[in-house]
């Protein structure tokens, strides 16, 4: 095991790339035409909202993104009917693969002459549509890429990239479970039969690279790979992974301890359990030791299931740091 002091510098290099996008939608999307029996269909405007960023960890190209495109498209046919409407794509994102997109469809003031276009939209245009958003991730990373990568030894930061740094991660997987009753005080009202998890996670790194990947924002969303919602200050809440996990923050002690009420959304409403990360820096590594106590009886496994894949295993993966369990 190499000593975490004596591991090389990578750094973390992340670009807004929203504007780009919007304009690179509205170009590869609009003024898109399709012709079938006589019906014509084009796409006139395309309007992008969310969020999209490139990030750069240890010579690793990382997408990440999320946004709605709202189309909006005109129609003509043969015998001169005209129509009019839009399609919503609520959803483009790095893990959205071709066939899982959906696409509304609307028409406005919609009659039986009119449902022709709907027809068209379907068979002609949608399969367009799904071409192009495939090709978005490599074309995010093709014209971005020099400016958020860094090699190994190199130091420098491009115009409005930030930069940070974090080491090698390894993660070695022990839990119990002990049980109790407790009354949630956000939920006065309702009793709830709680668990209490424990776990000790392994790094090989500082404990300030691990307090920073579970508090800096930039690094939750790469290896949460979606929007976040963090801050550092006690008394403020959280959101990970599209409000699935939310909760407020406790207590921190940088690079020591960091207490969390914490929730899934599938939980009772109000109910929260109290996560603490307590960092045990060694000479080569250093250790979390994590405590989780409220858990709804019932919900430990699943709970254990989320900590060990969508935390731990997310970083190793997102990071590419040593082996998996």
């Amino acid at each position: 095991m190499s000593n975490w002091k004596n591991v090389n510098n990578w750094h973390w290099v992340n670009k807004n790339c929203l504007p780009w996008s919007q304009t690179y939608f509205s170009e590869q999307l609009g003024a898109i035409k399709v012709e079938n029996n006589g019906l014509e269909v084009v796409i006139k405007t395309v309007d992008t909202e969310g969020d999209v960023e490139l990030c750069q960890r240890k010579g690793k190209l990382i997408t990440i993104f999320d946004v709605r495109i709202q189309l909006a498209w005109k129609g003509t046919s043969s015998d001169g009917t005209e129509a009019s409407g839009k399609i919503v794509i609520p959803e483009v994102a790095h893990d959205t693969d071709e066939d899982e997109y959906v696409f509304d469809i609307s028409v406005e003031n919609e009659t039986t002459a009119k449902q022709g276009f709907r027809d068209v939209i379907k068979k002609n245009l949608i399969p367009i549509l799904r071409k192009k958003l495939t090709v978005f991730s490599s074309d995010l990373i093709k014209n971005h890429s020099s400016d958020v990568y860094i090699e190994n030894g190199k130091n420098a930061i491009q115009p409005g990239v930030t930069k940070e740094r974090s080491n090698v991660t390894h993660i070695n997987k022990s839990t119990t479970s002990t049980t109790s009753s407790t009354t949630v005080s956000n939920a006065p009202t309702k009793k709830v039969n709680t668990t209490s998890i424990t776990d000790d996670v392994e790094f090989q790194t500082s404990a300030h690279e691990i307090y920073e990947t579970l508090l800096d924002t930039q690094r939750l969303q790469a290896w949460t790979r979606g929007p976040v919602k963090m801050s550092r200050e006690v008394g403020s809440t959280f959101e990970l992974f599209n409000g699935n996990v939310s909760g407020k923050i406790m207590e921190l002690i940088p690079d020591k301890k960091i207490v969390q009420s914490w929730r899934l959304s599938s939980w009772p409403a109000g109910h929260y359990s109290t996560v603490t990360f307590d960092f045990d820096q060694g000479s080569d590594s250093t250790k979390i030791n994590v405590n989780q106590t409220g858990v709804p009886l019932g919900e430990e496994e699943t709970t254990r299931n989320n900590w060990n894949g969508y935390y731990w295993r997310a970083i190793k993966q997102t990071f590419g740091f040593g082996a998996v369990f």
